[in-house]
């Protein structure tokens, strides 16, 4: 999978290795204010937290959730720790806006996926992307639904784009049950926790290295919707 940074306004582009997954990962940093003072270009408030969320979003992808540090990020961008804190006061708000940024480059692969539907977007197509994304950026999944994500208050930025990330997901099965497309006395709301808990589950163990193998994984999430399909299926009949 090929992930555009483009999304949060990047330029110039370059590529990196994800060791995690061996994929080669399309990454278009700001320019970091090293450079910028280099090249004579003006550093202003705004570039430098996206530079600083950009430069953040390939830091943690190599050196993880758990690891990653303000003071790092700031050696990486080329500004002073404290010049960080006019934009994170710690790095739990730092990680709030990577898992923003990571909400978003989500959000972007699954709109990409929709547009080249050729004969619309079926909830197969919504499982291959979700993972895909999710065994393709770990760290990047991390972000969006780890743990250390979602302990404690939840009234973020972070935490309202995600839950309205899914509420789309949920919405989405609606529009099919109007279409006729999904049995009437179905709660859509319900099939999308279940397949929300499913795809979910599968990737966690995936990336936690608990079972399943890089060419199975596919194979057992589209198994699941279909069983999820059956199921649907004999409740309207019932």
């Amino acid at each position: 999978m090929v992930l555009r940074l483009g999304v949060l306004q990047g330029m110039s582009s370059t590529t990196m290795r994800n060791n995690s997954t061996d994929q080669t990962t399309l990454i278009q940093p700001e320019q970091t204010p090293a450079a910028a003072r280099k090249s004579g270009r003006s550093y202003h408030h705004g570039d430098l937290r996206r530079s600083l969320i950009e430069s953040g979003l390939v830091l943690v992808q190599e050196v993880g959730v758990e690891a990653i540090s303000l003071r790092e990020l700031a050696e990486r961008v080329g500004v002073s720790t404290p010049a960080l804190y006019h934009h994170f006061k710690n790095k739990q708000q730092l990680l709030f806006a990577l898992g923003e940024a990571s909400v978003d480059l989500f959000q972007a692969e699954l709109d990409q996926a929709i547009q080249q539907a050729e004969q619309g977007f079926s909830i197969e197509d919504f499982v291959r992307v979700y993972v895909r994304f999710a065994i393709d950026n770990p760290e990047l999944y991390e972000l969006m639904f780890g743990r250390q994500m979602w302990a404690g208050e939840q009234t973020s930025e972070f935490h309202r784009k995600a839950k309205h990330s899914f509420r789309v997901s949920a919405e989405r099965l609606v529009r099919l049950q109007q279409a006729g497309q999904l049995p009437s006395g179905v709660n859509p709301l319900r099939l999308a926790q279940v397949a929300w808990a499913t795809l979910h589950g599968l990737c966690r163990m995936y990336n936690d290295g608990l079972a399943f193998a890089p060419e199975t994984i596919e194979d057992i999430a589209r198994y699941a919707c279909r069983l999820m399909q059956q199921a649907v299926l004999a409740e309207a009949a019932s």
